[in-house]
């Protein structure tokens, strides 16, 4: 059984530990990287499930983000009124309004007990809540076995003092009896935040999930939770390769690669294109750069032979950026699979590279303004060398195609492919 299956299983199973009534007044707390697809999780896999039984007890199950608010009064506010309209179920849209827009957005500019401005039709609707009765419903509809899930905890404003938000979720779990689950990354937190987070979260959570599933665990959750995604079923173990390539565990990406992939083969290009599109789509969301297609196949390799920089004329690799794209585009992948080997030799050119600019005959200050630049660039040009070298995305790969996939990713518009080519066989794909 996959990890994501034996935690939701654990969650929300026969028995399981968010239905167990034993659990109530718990805080829970839900931590794995930024990207790791706990949000999508918990929504695909768990929230639906706990809705459906906890509603069968009239308790409700309520989502609450955290992103941007800046005041606990907005929080408890957001908390009842989902909380009624979990059970309830009497304002859809306005219910759609808050999440998108929150408690302290214009059109829902309330006080719970304080002045209130004329808010439009969804503010009608959340100030009419807030001076009747309903209030206690929600109340009630939460304690004794209800659940709040509280995600983007990191992501909260700093307005808000990380101890009074924890002293509030602390009290809302036992004051009313129910499950607060919180979801976030614990590792971003720094300085007097850090040590606050750690003090205090040892006070306040009963009990500790971390989150870390495989590549491959959290590819076909996401691929699996949308129908869609069944028009590249021919295609899926290969964009699912691709993606394995770049070690790269984000779930916002992998959505990214699917859809455009989905677009791709849905307007008729040459499906052998969908490597180069998975890979340079997670290049281009995550590090904001797309390599160009290779301009020198025929060199062997500048590994060997580091003068080859002069030349082509060193005048016009100065520039960091024109330096690292060189580098790139003239390092040919070897066949090797080793990363300690590959890093030890990109490591050893890099090196190899900064000597050679130490004995060109340039004026001291010129080297000196383009060993600073090397420096000062050295993470981005270990990815180049990374995507172009020990991925190499264009390997096996025509120009032509590749431009278009260079094309689609920056401007986002793909046109239909005048020739109207798609393969009715699965896409081969030679591993690099």
């Amino acid at each position: 059984m996959s990890t994501l299956k034996v935690l939701k299983e654990y969650l929300v199973g026969e028995g399981g530990y968010l239905l167990n009534d034993d659990n109530n007044g718990k805080t829970v707390m839900l931590s794995g990287a930024w990207g790791s697809g706990k949000t999508h999780f918990w929504q695909k896999k768990v929230e639906e499930n706990l809705t459906k039984e906890l509603n069968k007890k009239n308790k409700a199950c309520v989502y609450v983000s955290l992103y941007g608010k800046d005041n606990i009064e907005a929080i408890k506010n957001e908390i009842l009124f989902k909380a009624y309209e979990s059970i309830k179920d009497e304002n859809k849209i306005a219910k759609r309004a808050i999440s998108a827009f929150g408690f302290t957005s214009r059109l829902l500019s309330v006080s719970y007990g304080g002045a209130r401005a004329n808010t439009g039709a969804v503010g009608d609707v959340v100030e009419n809540f807030f001076e009747s009765k309903k209030i206690n419903e929600a109340e009630s509809f939460l304690a004794d076995g209800g659940l709040i899930c509280l995600d983007d905890f990191e992501r909260k404003s700093k307005h808000i003092d990380l101890n009074d938000l924890f002293g509030f979720i602390a009290q809302l779990a036992i004051d009313m009896n129910c499950k607060v689950v919180i979801i976030l990354n614990s590792d971003v937190f720094e300085g007097e935040e850090a040590n606050i987070f750690k003090t205090v979260k040892e006070k306040t959570v009963n009990k500790f999930f971390y989150f870390e599933p495989t590549i491959e665990e959290l590819f076909n959750s996401i691929y699996n939770s949308d129908e869609k995604y069944k028009r590249l079923n021919d295609y899926k173990d290969e964009i699912l390769s691709a993606i394995k390539e770049t070690e790269e565990l984000n779930a916002r990406i992998y959505i990214q690669v699917l859809d455009n992939c989905l677009e791709w083969a849905g307007k008729g290009y040459d499906n052998f294109g969908l490597r180069a599109l998975a890979i340079n789509t997670l290049c281009y969301t995550k590090h904001h750069f797309i390599l160009k297609y290779p301009v020198n196949l025929k060199l062997s390799s500048i590994y060997n032979n580091i003068e080859d920089v002069d030349a082509v004329g060193y005048d016009d690799f100065r520039v960091s950026s024109k330096i690292g794209e060189y580098i790139v585009e003239n390092f040919l992948r070897d066949d090797m699979d080793n990363k300690i080997l590959i890093q030890n030799k990109i490591d050893s050119f890099y090196d190899k590279f900064i000597n050679h600019i130490g004995s060109m005959e340039i004026s001291t200050e010129e080297k000196q303004v383009i060993l600073d630049e090397l420096d000062e660039q050295y993470d981005e040009y270990m990815l180049k060398l990374y995507f172009g070298y020990k991925l190499y995305v264009a390997k096996g790969i025509e120009k032509n195609l590749y431009d278009k996939v260079e094309n689609f990713i920056k401007t986002g518009i793909l046109p239909k492919n005048p020739k109207e080519v798609e393969s009715s066989l699965p896409l081969k794909v030679d591993a690099p």
